[in-house]
């Protein structure tokens, strides 16, 4: 059928209407859509309905195949966003999944939505996946189980139209992975490729959410995850060098996420700056959290291994200078005499915090590059970077809770309760009770610590290149001489009151 122009009508995909959409925005600067049309070779009225749904098909191309020709909707919508979002979860943490175990999700939340006349017959399913580009594959990995067209597209398509209306320094990405925090490069084996979804081995693991912005200026906090409300190490210690929470399996919950982005969709606020948020589709972040000043954005599901920043050579960079700092300290107790103390939580905060400190902006910029939130070529950063080559040594120990498991996937009744009623901040029901650890070190006294800073002093003043480093050793041994004095004139006092 032909339009009054004499332009033949043709099927165009998701991804053809994508490209249209860019090509407009382009176009519309100049040229209004009746030019714009004939450019394209497109009726008009084609052009104005694909416009019109301009949300929906970016929409549907997050959620689906790129490759389909019709946006259709079911006669069960709303089971099918639930259905979805299940379903999406469930493939992030690597789940088999087949069409029967779809089909009783399926009913299982027609029930919960009292949808008496739902059927669920391998006729709705076959048209459940076609809507949605399900394609039922062995599990390879993250990586291997998202369509490369569909990425294309989302990349080309649809992430720069997110982008366009937010600088670099706006656009933050925020992503979570496990640490075995204890682990040295002799146990490694024990530990390969160990999902840890609980017993013992969660113990030895904390879950960190690190986040930064596109040209890595601003660097937030690290927040950890561990098992133990209050660690003894902890005792006496005032001021950490990031946040730290705790869970009974040391996961990220959807209430520790909004508790995180609460203070920090303020704190933008208060700045007066609207900021950008890339997340992944993990079970652990609510999509209806009610912010003012971010935009969270979900990545598409299953994609963040070719999507995400973070992903792209932050974090393995990160684990490599944490790990590079446990390798240090593993040689120093071999050859020291004394016997030294065991890794506890709070030195595994400094490490990790001291490693994320040491992350260059360029290498943050290189992988936003790398995952196209950037324009320019990308260079291999965590291979090529010094505690890279260091660890060779110890093969697999870099990447070895590579696919440690953060969070825990949400029921049906979870998905359902976050779709009718918008998320909320309420207290976190899992914690665990204060766990106790076997060795603590007692905080060593000021005066004490005034010697060894001035021997730490001859021994750094014996290097080249010092100068910094003797700097920062004078403001220790000032701000130590500054509390030593308190104490004293605090000790005066109390004589006196006796």
């Amino acid at each position: 059928m032909a339009d009054r122009g004499g332009i033949k009508r043709k099927a165009l995909s998701v991804t053809d209407k994508l490209n249209i959409l860019k090509m407009y925005d382009e176009k519309s600067v100049n040229k209004n859509q009746k030019e714009i049309a004939k450019e394209m070779d497109l009726p008009v009225s084609t052009l104005r309905t694909i416009l019109a749904n301009k949300s929906k098909i970016e929409s549907s191309a997050m959620t689906g195949s790129c490759k389909r020709q019709k946006i259709k909707h079911g006669k069960f919508d709303e089971l099918e966003h639930i259905l979805l979002e299940w379903f999406n979860q469930a493939r992030t943490l690597n789940l088999p999944v087949n069409g029967n175990i779809v089909t009783e999700k399926a009913h299982e939340i027609a029930k919960r939505l009292n949808i008496d006349e739902f059927s669920g017959s391998g006729g709705w399913i076959d048209r459940f996946k076609k809507r949605h580009g399900i394609v039922y594959r062995q599990i390879c990995g993250e990586a291997e189980s998202v369509n490369d067209a569909d990425i294309a597209a989302w990349s080309e398509n649809i992430l720069p139209n997110i982008l366009k209306e937010y600088s670099s320094n706006d656009i933050f990405n925020a992503d979570e992975f496990g640490l075995f925090f204890k682990l040295m490069p002799d146990k490694s084996l024990v530990f390969k490729r160990e999902k840890c979804h609980g017993g013992k081995l969660s113990k030895e693991r904390l879950s960190v959410l690190a986040c930064t912005n596109a040209t890595g200026s601003q660097k937030l906090r690290l927040l950890v995850i561990g098992k133990s409300k209050a660690p003894r190490c902890f005792k006496n210690v005032r001021i950490f060098p990031c946040d730290y929470v705790s869970q009974n399996r040391a996961w990220m919950t959807g209430d520790i996420f909004i508790n995180w982005i609460k203070p920090l969709d303020l704190s933008f606020k208060k700045q007066n700056r609207n900021i950008l948020l890339f997340v992944d589709n993990c079970p652990a972040h609510p999509t209806n959290i009610p912010l003012e000043n971010i935009k969270l954005v979900f990545l598409p599901p299953n994609a963040t291994a070719k999507l995400q920043p973070l992903d792209q050579g932050i974090i393995k960079v990160l684990k490599q200078k944490y790990r590079k700092k446990l390798v240090l300290r593993y040689l120093k107790e071999m050859e020291s005499k004394n016997s030294a103390k065991k890794l506890d939580v709070l030195d595994a905060l400094h490490y990790v915090s001291a490693a994320w400190d040491e992350i260059t902006a360029d290498v943050i910029k290189n992988c936003f590059r790398k995952a196209k939130f950037v324009e320019g070529d990308y260079s291999a950063v965590e291979k090529s970077c010094e505690d890279f080559q260091e660890l060779e040594e110890f093969p697999g120990y870099a990447e070895i809770d590579e696919d440690v498991a953060t969070s825990n996937i949400r029921s049906i009744d979870q998905i359902i309760t976050d779709k009718i009623a918008p998320a909320d901040v309420t207290s976190i029901d899992e914690e665990s009770e204060d766990e106790e650890e076997d060795d603590t070190t007692p905080i060593l006294p000021v005066v004490n610590a005034l010697d060894y800073v001035n021997e730490l002093r001859r021994l750094v003043a014996s290097f080249d290149d010092a100068d910094e480093s003797l700097n920062h050793l004078n403001k220790i041994e000032n701000f130590l001489y500054s509390k030593n004095i308190k104490n004293m004139k605090q000790r005066k006092i109390d004589d006196f009151l006796k």
